[in-house]
């Protein structure tokens, strides 16, 4: 089978693409991956070619009849795991080690990631992603709701588990849908006086430890391009290029 191609956006912004570039690496899928500039002309003609509605991610293989093309992240999530990896992504295991009593754990893991998907709008508008800074924000009544509610999934998840466990025990489809919250929690929290409890700072710092979490930071804070729609807060400092 041909190598799938992941499209993406800069990786200092793109939350979206974090998700399917992180779910496809922790479940050693093999894939290409192509960055665009997001809100420049140089990505239309990527987009037209492969991405309906215009937006990223977007993957790709195959040729002419054979063509596969999958957008939205949660798509791509499900997609991935029906054909292109041996391990369940909503469990962590082996597809061959699944039985009944992995159905709880399943469960959760795919309604917090459609509530990831779908919700939690405070968070969205009042943090978007920005790795490279540290920013103060004056967060409003839904982002800090939302926050609460993170917590409150945190910790149901992490409630008898290890130290440095991911929210199922092995890393899952819900760390990857969750990992642009915690840089978002990095980005914002400390400067805006906001307190998270110790069990989402500990979850917090086993994400940021995950290698593949940390070679994403690493490109991103290569990136040069300010997005002026995805800067939010007073900025306080810049790691990376931006901040020599």
């Amino acid at each position: 089978m041909q190598k799938p191609l992941l499209i993406i956006g800069n990786k200092n912004y793109s939350s979206w693409s974090l998700r399917a570039w992180l779910l496809l690496k922790a479940f050693n899928i093999d894939f290409e991956e192509q960055v665009i500039e997001l809100f420049h002309p140089s990505a239309t003609p990527i987009l037209d070619e492969h991405a309906p509605t215009g937006k990223v991610p977007v993957l790709v293989y195959g040729e002419n009849d054979e063509r596969v093309m999958v957008w939205d992240t949660l798509a791509i999530a499900i997609h991935a795991n029906d054909y292109l990896t041996n391990l369940d992504i909503w469990i962590g295991l082996n597809k061959s080690n699944i039985d009944n009593s992995n159905r709880i754990n399943s469960a959760y893991c795919q309604s917090i990631v459609a509530e990831m998907h779908s919700g939690l709008m405070g968070i969205r508008s009042d943090m978007p992603m920005n790795i490279r800074a540290t920013a103060r924000i004056q967060p409003s009544a839904a982002c800090l709701t939302d926050i609460a509610r993170v917590e409150e999934i945190f910790a149901d998840c992490l409630k008898n588990r290890s130290k440095n466990s991911y929210l199922f025990g092995q890393f899952t489809a819900a760390d990857a849908f969750f990992a642009p919250v915690v840089l978002r929690l990095q980005t914002y929290t400390d400067a805006s006086d906001i307190v998270l409890k110790p069990t989402t700072k500990q979850y917090c710092e086993t994400m940021l430890n995950n290698p593949h979490i940390q070679a994403w930071i690493d490109s991103a804070l290569k990136e040069t391009r300010v997005i002026k729609e995805d800067e939010a807060g007073e900025i306080l400092s810049l790691n990376g290029v931006l901040g020599h």
